[in-house]
């Protein structure tokens, strides 16, 4: 958010270095946000210390074929890139509705679907149908005794800035 679009993050040495990666500019971004907060600490509380190998190679091979993904704008295999095996399948165990929710997205034409942070926020991304797959995941949600608020929205390249006000 601070710096806009689709950042890569990774610390050296101390130092953060971040890496923009292009995003295409027809992509919208679906979001669920929860009625009741997941805390962080919570989140990250339940988390396996370590994961296994065959976990980790999953996970990589997947956040390259998303880096892929956004860099050239083929975003035919992005319910691939998105999912995940090192922190989804622990969080469900405390937010029951996420697995009706990514199917609510999926099945209504997102191109992928993840938690977005530690969540409970649940992020689609598309290129059209927005309305639709907002619909379907606040159905999804209610289904499951959940509310929420729809918010539909683009990535920003901008990042922060200043506003003025006289």
């Amino acid at each position: 958010a601070l710096l806009g679009g689709f950042q890569i993050a990774v610390k050296r040495h101390g130092r953060v270095i971040a890496a923009a990666v292009p995003t295409p500019g027809d992509l919208a971004a679906v979001l669920f946000v929860p009625n009741v907060a997941m805390p962080t600490s919570e989140a990250r509380g339940i988390l396996k210390p370590e994961v296994s190998r065959a976990d980790a190679v999953y996970n990589i091979g997947r956040a390259a074929l998303l880096v892929r993904a956004f860099a050239t704008g083929d975003l035919a295999h992005l319910e691939a890139a998105t999912d995940d095996r090192l922190h989804q399948p622990q969080r469900q165990s405390i937010f029951f509705p996420m697995k009706n929710l990514f199917r609510a997205a999926m099945d209504a034409g997102a191109l992928g679907v993840f938690l977005s942070g530690a969540g409970s926020a649940v992020l689609a991304l598309t290129r059209d149908r927005e309305y639709t797959i907002g619909y379907e995941m606040a159905d999804a949600a209610a289904k499951s005794g959940l509310g929420g608020e729809i918010i539909v929205t683009k990535p920003s390249q901008q990042g922060a800035n200043i506003v003025e006000f006289s």
